[in-house]
């Protein structure tokens, strides 16, 4: 099976997957990051190491017409941020981390921790105009722990893909042509900076849940005199007998600083 990746690091298993399954991968398409909290540097060296052209550039409808004439079969996007122009002469599907219909939108790993929600997954869905909204080729269903941050959920994310991956294509004309129909979903916007941020006179469990929403990526705590970035934190109500190096008093006990 010939396909073409669309993505970054942030699913990086998946490419990973896709070539230990023998595809054979004509092209990779990724995007500019800034490599301190957002990465694609192991799609481009895994470009680079099996000689594979790949570039930054945002996919046009002239690259998909040129991919269908080199014989490409599909293309597989997995975190890619750019809209993709649809052809359906060309089998596309996307990778998504959320249980879909539930939480379409760019970032909703970080708002399933936010709204408390029990379960997630990952889906593969066809590509359509609008984002997420494509039929369902697969899924797998997890459970949410009430002490899950960003960092445990990607982990369960990552140890379903392989076997996700198996499946997908081993018949992969088979999933595609009997894909299911989403059906009314619900969208989740991007968490924006108010949504990251901390206040030392919030509860605790909220404070808690923003630093686990956000675990690996900057959150903020805003006090009178400063504004804090935080990358990783852990909020706890006594702080241990070993002092950790960084920590901020609130109302309802400490914020650690791990990052």
């Amino acid at each position: 099976m010939k396909i073409v990746y669309l993505g970054y690091d942030l699913l990086y298993p998946a490419l990973e997957a896709l070539y230990q399954e023998q595809c054979g991968v004509q092209t990779i398409f990724t995007f500019p990051t800034d490599n301190r909290y957002e990465f694609n540097r192991e799609v481009i060296g895994f470009a680079e190491k099996h000689r594979i052209p790949w570039t930054a550039e945002r996919i046009t409808l002239t690259d998909i017409h040129t991919l269908i004439n080199q014989g490409c079969d599909a293309i597989v996007s997995a975190g890619y941020i750019y809209r993709i122009p649809v052809d359906h002469t060309l089998p596309m599907v996307n990778i998504h981390p959320s249980l879909l219909p539930r939480g379409r939108g760019p970032w909703p790993m970080p708002v399933t921790i936010l709204r408390n929600e029990a379960f997630s997954g990952v889906t593969i869905h066809k590509v359509e105009s609008s984002f997420d909204t494509g039929d369902i080729l697969l899924q797998e269903k997890f459970s949410v722990s009430p002490r899950e941050n960003l960092e445990t959920l990607m982990q369960k994310v990552y140890t379903r893909l392989p076997a996700m991956i198996r499946t997908l294509v081993s018949d992969f004309s088979h999933f595609y042509a009997h894909a299911t129909p989403q059906g009314e979903g619900t969208y989740w916007p991007d968490p924006d900076d108010e949504g990251a941020t901390v206040t030392p006179d919030m509860p605790g469990e909220n404070i808690d849940r923003v630093l686990r929403a956000f675990y690996g990526y900057p959150c903020y705590l805003k006090r009178e005199q400063d504004f804090r970035e935080i990358v990783k934190g852990k909020f706890v109500t006594q702080l241990p007998e070993k002092e950790p190096a960084v920590s901020f008093r609130v109302d309802a006990g400490y914020i650690i600083v791990e990052q």
